[in-house]
């Protein structure tokens, strides 16, 4: 743990000027979440239904089992995740960000779980809608978290000649949609900076005013496809494991992840800490 403090201390020293590197989201206390502007949106959103998108209504039980608990109110746990919401949307909606990217250095961090949590977090505000994007080619996971067991994903949609509403899927949570990820793919590098996935990165951005992108994208130290796709994404929040990481491995991320408005650091695992969430 000395280790990792050093090189968050190092990390926060380093980026002291850049007013968008504050980090350590979960150990603030924060406020409630914004109101809803315009009560005919937020209505508009509340009756929202899917005529394409296909429906999934996955068993409480099954989120549970999942540690996708964000929206049970009755589970302790998942107000940490809608304190995260409202510090990344203060963020976000601050600077008029669209897209945020979710990682890790390394692979076992918890970056998919975290991203599922603020996702369905930030699809419980009534003037707000989610698309969950499963960017980790390599090793999709946000469909297994979910219970989902997609026939299309992200590697289909770009290598194919299919129509992203046959892709896309809602898990029977409101104002949230998934583009989940199938299989493993080799040549993940080739197909996230392909012209097809510059088009699909546009266009979803610009279907709704009101939609937020989580894209779960893969460890940052394991392959350059976060590096290659970083132009997609207006911000950045990086997942740490409690213990894990070597200080070298978190100056490494952060250099990497330089310029790319990193808005948080989430502490993950923390078992001698109860004020981090094991996730």
């Amino acid at each position: 743990m000395d280790r990792i403090q050093k090189a968050l201390d190092k990390a926060r020293e380093k980026h002291a000027q850049q007013p968008l590197a504050k980090k350590r989201v979960l150990n603030e206390p924060i406020g409630l979440s914004q109101q809803v502007d315009d009560p005919l949106e937020a209505n508009a959103l509340e009756s929202i239904s899917y005529s394409k998108t296909k429906v999934v209504d996955v068993p409480n039980n099954i989120l549970e089992k999942n540690r996708i608990i964000a929206g049970f109110y009755n589970n302790p746990q998942s107000a940490v995740f809608r304190m995260l919401r409202t510090q990344v949307l203060k963020k976000m909606r601050s600077n008029r960000w669209q897209t945020l990217a979710v990682t890790s250095p390394t692979a076992g961090e918890g970056k998919s779980v975290v991203a599922a949590n603020l996702a369905i977090a930030i699809a419980m505000e009534l003037n707000q809608t989610v698309l969950l994007v499963d960017m980790d080619l390599r090793n999709p996971s946000i469909s297994k978290y979910f219970g989902l067991k997609p026939s299309l994903g992200l590697r289909e949609y770009l290598s194919g000649e299919y129509e992203l509403s046959e892709v896309l899927m809602n898990p029977g949570v409101k104002r949230l949609v998934i583009l989940p990820g199938l299989g493993r793919a080799e040549d993940s590098a080739e197909l996230l900076s392909s012209p097809k996935m510059a088009s699909l990165v546009a266009d979803i951005k610009a279907q709704y005013d009101s939609r937020m992108i989580i894209f779960d994208v893969p460890p940052v130290l394991q392959t350059d496809d976060v590096l290659l796709s970083a132009g997609y994404f207006d911000s950045t929040l990086l997942v740490l494991e409690d213990g894990k990481n070597t200080e070298s491995n978190i100056t490494k991320s952060l250099q990497l992840l330089e310029g790319s408005h990193l808005i948080g650091t989430v502490v993950n695992k923390a078992a001698h800490h109860p004020e981090h969430q094991n996730y």
